[in-house]
């Protein structure tokens, strides 16, 4: 494709800080990483969506070596907006997840205004990412990502319900699954 080549001034400059937040923030710790990847209750038809969800965002922030910004003003100031408010939400809602013992739900933070605050983290991130280089081909990828994360979610919420039962329920009437719905 015309004007798609590595480069300096290109998206990454947006991906990469965002990988290293996930690694500074929860880095090594199979604690957490353990209990983020946790599939205990999962069918094997939800396994496979979770693993395909969960590896989804690895080719698009690949792709963003090679996909430049938009010199267009107009998209690139929301663009970092977005980016700005993705990455306070991601960083708050690792913050609850690392604080949280393992027992528990996570209800602090962020998580009192999103049962899935990561997700709509990591969503405003990569859709910061398509703004503010106006592709049509990672804004189509990150539709498929957020139909697959989708399904992700729903398994979880399962798993949820069956290990936390009316707690959860309850958690599940008062907070919306994204952020306003």
């Amino acid at each position: 494709m015309a004007g798609l080549e590595p480069g300096l001034w290109n998206a990454w400059l947006m991906a990469v800080p965002f990988l290293a937040l996930l690694m500074f923030m929860v880095g090594f710790k199979k604690d957490v990483i353990a209990r983020m990847s946790d599939m205990a209750g999962y069918t094997r038809k939800e396994k496979i969506v979770t693993i395909m969800a969960s590896l989804s965002p690895y080719p698009f922030l690949i792709a963003t070596f090679w996909v430049p910004f938009t010199s267009s003003a107009v998209l690139i100031f929301p663009g970092i907006l977005l980016y700005a408010f993705g990455m306070v939400l991601c960083a708050a809602s690792l913050r609850v997840i690392i604080k949280t013992p393992p027992d528990e739900q996570f209800i602090a933070g962020p998580y009192r205004w999103s049962r899935n605050p990561m997700y709509v983290a990591a969503t405003a991130v990569f859709a910061a990412i398509c703004l503010s280089t106006a592709c049509l081909l990672l804004t189509g990828y990150l539709l498929a990502m957020v139909w697959m994360q989708h399904f992700m979610i729903l398994a979880e919420e399962r798993a949820c319900r069956s290990k936390y039962e009316e707690s959860f329920d309850r958690y599940l009437g008062q907070i919306p699954r994204y952020l306003f719905f």
